[in-house]
C-alpha cells in the first residue's frame, strides 16, 4: 500500500502540477486576448488624435485660403474700381472734346466765314462765264466741295469743259 499512496500522492501532484501549468497557459492566452483588444484601443486612440490633428490642421488651411482669398477679392475690386474712374474720365474727356469739335465745325470758322468759289464757262448758248459763292463750314469742305464740282461732268452733259471749271476756297 505505501507504494500505492505513492503513486497517488505522485498521480495528485502531477495533477496539481498540470493544474497549475494549465492555469499559466490560461493566464497567458487571457493576457495576449487582452493585449489584443488594449492594442486595438491604442490603434483606436491614435487613429482619433490623427484625426483630430488633421482636421485641425484642415481648419488651418482653410483660414488662410479664405483670408487669402478675401485679399486678392478686396485688391480686385480696388483695381477694377481704379480702372472703371479711370475710364469714365477718359469717356469724359473724349465726350468734352467731341462736343468741342461739333460745336467748333457746327459754327464754322471762328476767324471769318469760308466760301466756296465756283466758277463755270462756255456752258450756255451765249458761251459766257459765270462765277457763285457758296457759304461752307470749314475749309474742309469747302476743298471736298470744290473738287466734287470739278469732278461732275454730268452736272452738263455734252457741253463739259474741264478747263472752264473752277474753284477756290476763301476765307473772309
Amino acid at each position: 500500500m505505501v507504494n500505492n499512496v505513492f503513486y497517488k500522492a505522485l498521480a495528485a501532484l502531477s495533477t496539481v502540477g498540470i493544474l497549475a501549468a494549465a492555469g499559466s497557459v490560461v493566464q497567458i492566452a487571457l493576457k495576449k486576448g487582452n493585449t489584443a483588444e488594449d492594442q486595438l484601443a491604442k490603434t483606436m486612440l491614435l487613429l482619433k488624435n490623427a484625426r483630430k490633428d488633421a482636421l485641425a490642421e484642415v481648419k488651418a488651411v482653410r483660414a488662410e485660403v479664405l483670408k487669402e482669398l478675401n485679399s486678392v477679392r478686396s485688391n480686385s475690386l480696388n483695381e477694377i474700381k481704379t480702372d472703371r474712374v479711370n475710364a469714365l474720365r477718359e469717356v469724359k474727356a473724349a465726350r468734352s472734346e467731341a462736343l468741342k469739335d461739333i460745336g467748333r465745325s457746327s459754327k464754322g470758322n471762328a476767324a471769318g466765314k469760308v466760301w466756296l468759289i465756283i466758277k463755270g464757262g462756255g456752258w450756255s448758248y451765249a458761251n459766257t462765264a459765270g462765277l457763285e459763292k457758296i457759304e461752307m463750314r470749314d475749309m474742309d469742305q469747302c476743298e471736298l466741295m470744290g473738287a466734287q464740282w470739278v469732278a461732275s461732268p454730268r452736272a452738263f452733259p455734252g457741253r463739259y469743259n474741264f478747263e472752264k471749271m473752277t474753284y477756290v476756297c476763301i476765307e473772309g
